[in-house]
């Protein structure tokens, strides 16, 4: 199918991830744990773990262990290094090209999309859950708290219509029990 040295997909996408968490670290200036990453789209530990150790490995983060906050274990915190700053504006030249690529191709088959931008803000967050992503964002907490009360005005209406359905189905499945005997 493709030729074997072919890696374009593949460094594509490490590319992008590197994109993500260069991105969503920069956002933390008081450092990211393996744990506070893993939290966004529940990613496996021991992912996050070898991802935030090859890039400390490259120089690209720096590790620092913090025991002030509780005692046990120390937690690793990571921050983006000068050269991660560098690899991180490099991956989004490179990337950007690729995009700027696509909407040559593909001129009337790609909407728009604003790729720098893109390549500039996504960080992991977006896939945490969608109380933490409120709860983390920079807003008032009273628009916070107008967001979560919507949110569980929502959620409820949800359940009311989740248990009306199942005792239908379990209405349902206890007649068609009383008809076969």
């Amino acid at each position: 199918m493709w030729p074997k040295d072919f890696k374009f997909f593949r460094e594509f996408m490490d590319g992008l991830r590197a994109i993500f968490i260069f991105n969503t670290i920069k956002s933390y200036p008081e450092g990211l744990t393996y744990y506070d990453l893993q939290q966004f789209g529940n990613i496996p530990h021991s992912k996050i773990y070898r991802m935030m150790k090859d890039l400390e490995g490259k120089g690209d983060l720096i590790r620092k262990d913090d025991t002030s906050k509780e005692t046990g274990r120390p937690k690793h915190l990571y921050f983006l290094s000068k050269q991660g700053e560098l690899r991180s504006k490099e991956l989004r030249k490179n990337i950007g090209d690729i995009f700027d690529l696509l909407k040559l191709r593909f001129p009337e088959d790609i909407p728009e999309f604003d790729h720098k931008k893109f390549l500039e803000e996504a960080t992991f967050q977006v896939w945490a859950s969608p109380v933490e992503y409120v709860l983390c964002k920079d807003i008032s907490d009273q628009k916070k708290l107008e967001i979560l009360s919507v949110m569980e005005l929502d959620v409820n209406n949800m359940l009311k219509k989740i248990r009306k359905e199942k005792k239908n189905l379990q209405n349902k499945i206890t007649n068609n029990r009383g008809q076969k005997l």
